[in-house]
């Protein structure tokens, strides 16, 4: 998927083990289904920085992802 800084996309699957999140930034884990927004791009290593907020723009969770970590799906 070619993906740009800001793109909105819904996760459709995880192909690593998800840690343990637990602070401020992160008041639940990402899920399956979940729609997150691109705030970064990384080159090197190559990645994505998503977050997810609720309807109020509350963010559920932030976190970097490896382009191999997980599967995206651009929602249009």
């Amino acid at each position: 998927m070619k993906s740009k800084q800001y793109a909105v996309v819904r996760l459709k699957g995880f192909n690593v083990q998800m840690p343990e999140l637990a602070d401020e930034c992160h008041l639940r884990q990402p899920r399956v289904g979940d729609v997150a927004t691109i705030v970064e791009i990384y080159l090197e290593p190559a990645g994505y920085e998503l977050e997810c907020s609720d309807g109020g723009g509350i963010t559920q969770w932030l976190m970097a992802f490896g382009l191999g970590d997980v599967e995206l799906e651009l929602v249009q």
